[in-house]
């Protein structure tokens, strides 16, 4: 679908080539054009009449004595129609002729808003197979929109063509000429100077930056303070406007976003002007977008400006701005068993940390740094954010703690940043040596095969005090049986030795008395 602008344009160009192919029909002339042999330029009439002539660089293809210079004025459309004549004998083919186009407004007056301007010719006759010079003549003809800035004066055109001869051999050759344009007063003239020569043109550049605070945090505030230099010894730059834009983060439309948000509303600077070698200082308050990763933005800065003549420039700088996420990570609940070990012994302690940031934590270690136990190191590695590292260490007793401790032990976690620095956070974690109590061994419950039992500390010594009470009963028992059966042995034997006298036959006899009776029953209650 051809829009109609375009349509316009082709339009004012097939009227301008019947026009011009009329004119052509009616003169008979030869050509008047200027051959420069290599491109190089005749020396201009004083009256200014070489800017209307057309030269060549190859006297058999040239322009046509039909060649008019266009007038262009600033911000306007200009028809540029080219007039070429072949002057061999023979037909040329596959001619290809290319206007010669630059961004830069003193060296090409028109603005570049086409893909490409070439014009293709597929045969030009020579004089043998057509003697008629105007049947000879084609015309190549372009639209371009004048530039809104472009000088007054003229403006040297330049045609690149590009043909196949008789022989099959490629050749080239220039076609230039002139075009006069009308602009703006304070753009300024060109003066009839070669458009090749090089103008000073005034530089601006961000000599540096900072921000405050010095470290920028995803969702905070802060103050770029930019300063911006002159670099021309000579020219003055003048109204100034500085654009700051920075880079879109998101995959999406929906998702896009700036990431930094200006705190004012508005992203632009204004400077009247700076001075040759002088520098401007701005300041500009800005927002982080919460949510950004850690990594450096960076900050386009777009600048506008003019010389002391009004001549517009455009330049453009950028600035690198580090943000930085807040690292965090939470710590599992610690399992520790035993809870409770003398010196000597182990006790084993697990637990998980989990990176609950959005930034990395680099080679995490885990420190066991308490006087109550020997030092011990686990190493975790990096966590990304999201990730989970495990902790699974054996700590060994070394000395009581004081009286007053509450019981705990401190682990000391630490990790790094991309830039190196380390944070250190203590967890405590329920863990204390101390002297067991005392045990008691129950019967056939031995390390073979039995158990061992706590006892309490009063047990000890109530056994002890038991044990010698029952000592002395028994000794006292056994002093009273010895007593009580030496006595009954003195009884038997002076029951013995006991004699009696005989009255009738003067003789005396020996008189066996039995022992007296003992009370069993009384002595054996006495003596309990």
């Amino acid at each position: 679908m051809i829009s109609g602008t375009i349509w316009k344009k082709l339009i004012r160009i097939m009227a301008a080539v019947m026009m011009l192919s009329f004119f052509t029909v009616s003169v008979h002339a030869e050509p008047t054009s200027t051959y420069n042999e290599g491109g190089s330029e005749g020396t201009p009439a004083e009256s200014g009449e070489y800017y209307n002539l057309a030269t060549t660089t190859n006297p058999f293809l040239i322009p046509g004595n039909t060649w008019v210079t266009p007038e262009a004025v600033h911000g306007q459309d200009c028809i540029v129609v080219l007039p070429i004549v072949n002057m061999f004998k023979y037909s040329i083919t596959d001619v290809i002729v290319t206007p010669r186009l630059s961004v830069k407004t003193d060296e090409f007056p028109f603005e570049i808003d086409n893909t490409g301007y070439t014009e293709r010719i597929a045969a030009m006759p020579g004089t043998d197979a057509q003697p008629d010079y105007a049947a000879r003549v084609h015309n190549c003809a372009w639209v371009f929109k004048t530039r809104e800035n472009v000088k007054t004066g003229y403006y040297k055109l330049d045609f690149d063509i590009t043909y196949t001869d008789a022989s099959c051999a490629v050749d080239t050759t220039v076609i230039s000429a002139y075009v006069k344009t009308t602009g703006l007063p304070e753009n300024g003239t060109t003066d009839g100077e070669d458009e090749n020569k090089k103008l000073s043109t005034p530089r601006l550049i961000v000599k540096g930056f900072t921000t405050t605070p010095a470290e920028v945090y995803s969702g905070m505030d802060f103050t770029l303070n930019l300063t911006i230099q002159n670099t021309s010894a000579e020219t003055t730059v003048k109204n100034l406007q500085l654009d700051l834009t920075a880079t879109v983060e998101g995959t999406t439309t929906i998702a896009s976003y700036a990431a930094f948000l200006p705190a004012s509303g508005s992203n632009s600077f204004y400077v009247a002007s700076i001075p040759p070698g002088g520098t401007a200082d701005l300041q500009m308050d800005f927002q982080a977008k919460a949510g950004l990763e850690q990594k450096p933005y960076v900050m386009n800065i777009k600048m506008i400006y003019e010389d002391e003549k009004a001549n517009p420039y455009e330049g453009a700088g950028s600035v690198s701005i580090p943000v930085k996420q807040v690292s965090k990570f939470d710590m599992g609940t610690p399992t520790v068993e035993p809870a409770s070990i003398d010196i000597g012994e182990q006790s084993n302690i697990m637990f998980s940390i989990y990176n609950t940031g959005k930034t990395t934590l680099y080679n995490v270690q885990v420190l066991v740094d308490d006087p109550s136990l020997q030092q011990e190191l686990a190493y975790v590695g990096n966590l990304s954010a999201g990730a989970t590292g495990n902790v699974d260490m054996m700590v060994t007793g070394l000395a009581y703690p004081p009286e007053d401790s509450n019981g705990t032990v401190s682990l000391l976690i630490s990790y790094e940043d991309e830039s190196g620095n380390v944070t250190n956070v203590e967890k405590p974690v329920e863990l204390v040596v101390e002297q067991p109590p005392e045990r008691m061994i129950i019967g056939d419950d031995l390390p073979d095969g039995g158990l061992e039992q706590e006892r309490p500390k009063w047990l000890l010594p109530a056994i002890i005090g038991g044990g010698v009470l029952l000592l002395i009963i028994i000794i006292i028992i056994i002093v009273k049986l010895v007593k009580r059966h030496r006595k009954k042995k003195e009884e038997a034997e002076l029951a013995d030795l006991d004699y009696e006298d005989d009255d009738d036959d003067g003789e005396a006899k020996l008189q066996v008395r039995e022992p007296p009776k003992i009370e069993e029953n009384e002595d054996e209650d006495k003596d309990r």
